[in-house]
């Protein structure tokens, strides 16, 4: 995860919305980009820069809806909020069925839009601190054997050695072996603490 300022993104293909929405949030403190299409921005997005995206339902070429069903296809991360005319409140509520963080009717109201884009640009962080430690977790069990991964998902069923040592057809003292070398390697004490590391890392 690139660790610097977040981007709000616009997308949208009318240049005076743009201009306009770029202007406000630049205003409040809050770093912008805007893309005059989706295409546009697929070409030029930098994906691994946290923020948000504020999406033009409607629009020349790829639509709003086209985009967010792309950005889910490839696991795109970034929460959306959609601007829609007051004839599009019905599809812009079906993308938040879909996905999407929220929608606001154009013109969106200022004081709504920054909290909107604030409290998106939150999820965006806490999802990514999220997956970066599931990713750090994953870096530690890789650390274990492959025999030591089998062993490691029956002890967070919390089976004893013997019933695992039956199931994977090797001695209880083979189990014992790699039982201790689980805890020491992945720096854990028990079951039920193996049971969570297992559950966090693969959340994401």
């Amino acid at each position: 995860m690139k660790l610097l300022t977040p981007i709000i993104r616009i997308v949208d293909d009318d240049k005076t919305v743009s201009d306009s929405l770029s202007f406000f949030l630049n205003l409040a403190g809050l770093q912008t980009r805007s893309f005059s299409s989706a295409e546009d921005f697929l070409r030029s997005d930098d994906p691994e820069r946290l923020g948000c995206l504020i999406l033009d339902v409607r629009m020349e070429g790829m639509t709003g809806i086209e985009l967010q069903a792309e950005l889910k296809r490839v696991g795109s991360d970034l929460p959306i909020i959609f601007l829609s005319a007051h004839g599009d409140i019905e599809m812009a509520v079906s993308c938040v069925e879909n996905g999407a963080f929220n929608f606001l009717v154009k013109p969106p109201d200022p004081d709504k839009l920054l909290d909107l884009v604030s409290k998106a640009v939150a999820k965006n962080k806490q999802v990514r601190r999220e997956k970066a430690y599931a990713e750090s977790l994953r870096e530690q069990f890789e650390t274990l054997t492959a025999a030591e991964k089998k062993v490691s998902y029956q002890i967070a069923k919390g089976l004893p050695n013997s019933r695992i040592a039956e199931i994977l057809e090797i001695s209880e003292r083979t189990v014992q072996s790699h039982r201790a070398n689980i805890f020491a390697k992945l720096d854990l004490e028990n079951p039920v603490e193996l049971n969570e590391f297992l559950r966090e890392m693969q959340n994401s």
